[in-house]
């Protein structure tokens, strides 16, 4: 699947942080289905799902935000996968991207001029957009405790290492108590040891669980997706598949569908973690 990559000036982008974006629509028109396309998916889904069942459980929609909006999947998928009133799943959103080029792909999609705050598919779900650097400037223009669930999926390995921390301090001080994060990021442990050209730094397993849980009680950590070999020797060693199953899942999937499937239970040696946190 092709990447969209908007040069940005040094300005505008002082850590040279990566603004790579995957092209999901692109992966919907041609059945550009590979493990990676398949996990963005998933996890937009996940989310969406999960703010459904939320705000059922507490009886009232939700205030949200999201870091490295991009093109907003989350609100996307709430829109056009689901039958439910927006305005009892979700009370307001808050999102930040550093690319003022997704704002514009907005306009687009909604057929209006203007400033992309203004356009009614916007405006229906109560949402704020702001071009921000979180690298740079990590201070959310929130009061603490204020947003009851926040994502951030595929970020952090596009900026650089020490820029990372600040960001999650500030998600910590804006999230109520009881309330979930959720972060995805390629896990380097289980990933190829040279990096994409996009990415800046991955982090290793352990070393991500050390900095999210100064911050945040793990809930938990699953796999996205995750290499053939990596999993046979994670398969080997846990033994949580029988062969009677694996044959089960293999009937039922393809390879490419499968290896998002089978990485679910091996977070440590998967490509990439999803991890659900709670303040």
């Amino acid at each position: 699947m092709p990447s969209i990559r908007k040069k940005l000036t040094a300005e505008q982008n002082p850590n040279d942080c990566k603004n790579t974006r995957m092209d999901i629509a692109h992966a919907g028109v041609f059945a550009n289905f590979r493990p990676d396309e398949i996990a963005h998916i998933s996890r937009f889904e996940k989310i969406a799902s999960f703010l459904i069942d939320e705000s059922k459980r507490q009886g009232r929609p939700l205030d949200t935000l999201e870091i490295g909006c991009g093109q907003l999947w989350v609100l996307r998928t709430l829109y056009k996968s689901f039958v439910v009133k927006k305005s009892d799943v979700v009370s307001s959103y808050y999102g930040y991207d550093i690319d003022p080029a997704s704002f514009e792909e907005i306009k687009f999609w909604a057929g209006e001029g203007g400033h992309v705050n203004d356009t009614t598919w916007i405006k229906n779900f109560n949402a704020t957009l702001e071009l921000k650097d979180v690298s740079v400037d990590p201070t959310l223009p929130h009061n603490s405790e204020t947003i009851d669930v926040a994502w951030s999926t595929e970020v952090i390995e596009h900026m650089p290492r020490e820029a990372v921390e600040p960001w999650i301090a500030e998600l910590s001080r804006v999230v109520k108590s009881g309330g979930t994060v959720f972060i995805s990021t390629p896990n380097h442990d289980g990933s190829n040891d040279k990096l994409p050209e996009d990415h800046i730094y991955e982090w290793g397993f352990e070393e991500l669980k050390g900095l999210l849980t100064r911050y945040f009680k793990l809930e938990s950590v699953v796999g996205v997706f995750t290499q053939t070999k990596k999993f046979q020797k994670s398969q080997d060693a846990k033994q949580i598949w029988t062969p009677e199953q694996l044959d089960m899942l293999k009937e039922r999937y393809g390879r490419q569908f499968l290896r998002v499937v089978l990485a679910t239970f091996y977070p440590e040696t998967s490509n990439n973690c999803f991890w659900r946190l709670t303040k």
